[in-house]
């Protein structure tokens, strides 16, 4: 494979983020060694070379939650068709597409760079030997889990062992069966669990912890229980990981709200206890450690293009999310206080079904108003209006009814769903549908004959019904609502330092809620019918959705007393959803083909014709062959040089 190593051997100038190796990896931008290096301040900049791999722009910066990893039921990505090259995600390329190459290389860069620390950090003198252990641990647990990516996506993948310089002048290494990556995954990970640091120690989730260790072997082994390796004796093994990372009693879901003021508003803003974990990867965790909820972050940060703490570091800028994916803001620059965003990522409308009647969760996954910037260019600081994508409005004698209008596909309203009654309503409330039409590209009202109208229900102090009188049409559907969980007004790097297209967002790769619902799978899965354990840990998620405090047990009325592996995959879906595991998950489960099925039909009787194409695309392709589609090609380059390799089926 010698375009691997080409890539690993010519001399790369590292993307190294954070603020020390003790904690976000070194920020010194460095040229990666062969083996010749032996003190332990080259061992810092190469270990930090191993972390550099989880933000390329394939991985962590953009690949695996949108370009590559998205084309699953969670959603889509406005402006393709069909036939739009350059997006694996929706199923139309080929095995010469540069970003199934580009990923490829990546992971396998990460794994010869861990080759070669493991080989010589041995032999290197360090003044610590306790710092020695820990990244002897730190990079075993990168090269398996770059080994993870790889099978997980590409299937049979060859197991390099040796660094490059020792393989002489043959470098042909042929497919190694999934199950034998799988088992040398496994052996590497849990070996690095001995090696290094608690969270409580590292202080960072930016680093490798046992807490990491722990939450992605529970991972590693619900992938090799479901498809394709159906191993169903590592449910158990899952289920045992999982009850290690809650049994360290060192995380918990974060369930205060956050108050925090942004912009230029001096007023605090109240969001749900959900959102906390994600504004903390939007702030660098410079805020909160992020290490109670927060496990794994893939660590980035943003360079200014004229001044600020980074300007001169010398390293590329990468991550997108807030740009891409957050509350949409197209006509701000890099120095707007808002911050611009494409809102490129919408969610589908069956995702946004699927959340219940109160649960906060859906809110702040499917931002429910978009930015307008009102400022100048010449103005020190901007002014700005929130322009609702769809709310109702309930005035009159009462407080706290809210409630949610679903629209068809002409943008008429069809009916509204009460999410909260309010009280002390003597009267029945005006109703009125506040709007902004975002498919056509502006913030126009809808109005005159087009203007739906609705009335309220009132008994016993509280809104109990809203029945729509008048349909009307035009107004935004659930298509039009930016994927917003990573919002760009709570990023720390305010003009002029704020970049247009790029931020600093951290990427939680896994957390808590996670573990959570991975301990439930696994116990159901192992046992038949889940155990009250389980079923608590089920809750737990589900409370801190809908605003209880996830310990409070039980909550009567609300808790459920069991699940089903339905509700295993629906939890999953409104948790987790955009955060890059449910392409995973699907195929783990054998479901994609039906949720590639559901996705077609779903769109086809809600969305409206001005984003029907983009939103089937994926599902489509898919469909016209899902035997090929379940795993990436083995790169066309990497054929032509290594002779023993042979490609997945169906490429």
């Amino acid at each position: 494979m010698k375009n691997i190593i080409k890539l690993t051997f010519i001399t790369l100038l590292l993307v190294l983020t954070g603020t020390s190796c003790n904690k976000d990896v070194s920020l010194t931008p460095a040229f990666f060694r062969p083996t010749t290096f032996a003190t332990e301040a080259q061992i810092d900049a190469q270990v930090a070379a191993v972390y550099n791999v989880l933000e390329t722009d394939q991985l962590y910066a953009q690949g695996i939650w949108g370009y590559l990893g998205s084309g699953t039921d969670e959603g889509f990505r406005t402006g393709v068709t069909a036939t739009t090259t350059n997006q694996p995600a929706l199923y139309n390329g080929s095995s010469q597409d540069a970003n199934f190459l580009t990923f490829w290389k990546n992971l396998y860069a990460g794994i010869e760079r861990s080759n070669i620390v493991l080989k010589v950090i041995d032999q290197t003198p360090f003044a610590d030997p306790a710092k020695k252990k820990r990244y002897t641990g730190e990079v075993l647990f990168l090269r398996a889990y770059y080994y993870y990516l790889l099978v997980s996506n590409f299937g049979d993948v060859p197991l390099k062992t040796q660094i490059s310089d020792d393989m002489g002048t043959n470098f042909n290494l042929p497919n190694t069966p999934t199950k034998d990556v799988y088992a040398y995954i496994l052996k590497d990970m849990m070996k690095a669990d001995t090696l290094v640091q608690t969270m409580p120690k590292a202080q960072s989730t930016t680093v490798v912890t046992q807490s990491a260790v722990e939450a992605i072997l529970a991972r590693v082994c619900l992938s090799m229980a479901g498809n394709p390796v159906n191993d169903v004796s590592k449910y158990k093994d899952a289920l045992a990981w999982a009850q290690k990372v809650i049994n360290s009693n060192i995380h918990s879901l974060n369930t205060n709200p956050v108050s925090i003021t942004i912009l230029n508003n001096p007023t605090p803003i109240v969001t749900p206890a959900y959102s906390r974990l994600f504004i903390n990867n939007m702030q660098n965790n410079m805020n909160d450690k992020n290490i109670t909820e927060g496990i794994w972050d893939a660590a980035f940060l943003s360079k200014s293009n004229t001044s600020g703490t980074y300007s001169a570091t010398g390293y590329s800028v990468t991550q997108q999310l807030g740009a891409l994916m957050g509350v949409t803001c197209p006509d701000a620059t890099a120095g707007s206080l808002i911050g611009y965003s494409s809102g490129t990522y919408r969610g589908f409308s069956r995702l946004y079904k699927l959340y219940g009647s109160g649960d906060l969760r859906r809110d702040w996954v499917f931002g429910p108003y978009i930015y307008k910037n009102t400022g100048t260019a010449a103005s020190p600081i901007y002014t700005t209006t929130q322009y609702p994508v769809l709310q109702v409005g309930i005035t009159g004698v009462g407080t706290g009814a809210s409630a949610t209008a679903y629209t068809s596909s002409t943008g008429a309203i069809t009916s509204v769903v009460i999410d909260n009654p309010g009280s002390g309503y003597t009267t029945a409330p005006t109703i009125t549908f506040n709007a902004y039409n975002t498919a056509v590209g502006t913030t126009q009202a809808v109005t005159g004959n087009n203007v739906a109208t609705a009335t309220a229900v009132v008994s016993g102090g509280k809104v109990t019904a809203i029945n729509i009188t008048k349909g009307g049409s035009g107004y935004p559907t659930i298509y039009d609502h930016p994927i917003a969980k990573w919002r760009r007004e709570y990023e720390i790097n305010l003009p002029p330092i704020r970049q247009q297209n790029y931020t600093s967002c951290n990427f939680p790769i896994i957390r808590y809620a996670d573990v959570l619902l991975m301990y439930a799978e696994a116990d159901l899965k192992a046992n038949g019918t889940p155990s009250a354990q389980a079923v608590e840990y089920f809750n737990q998620v589900r409370r801190r959705a809908y605003g209880y405090s996830s310990v409070t047990n039980p909550v009567p009325g609300f808790d459920v007393a069991t699940f089903t592996m339905q509700d295993i995959m629906d939890e999953r879906a409104r948790e987790l959803c955009f955060e890059g595991v449910r392409h995973e998950d699907l195929i783990r489960w054998g479901a994609i083909q039906t949720a590639m099925q559901n996705v077609i039909s779903d769109n086809t009787a809600n969305s409206p014709s001005g984003y029907l194409t983009a939103a089937n695309a994926s599902a489509l392709n898919f469909l016209t062959n899902p035997v090929k589609y379940l795993l990436f090609p083995i790169p066309y380059n990497e054929l032509q040089y290594d002779n023993q390799l042979t490609q997945n089926t169906g490429w």
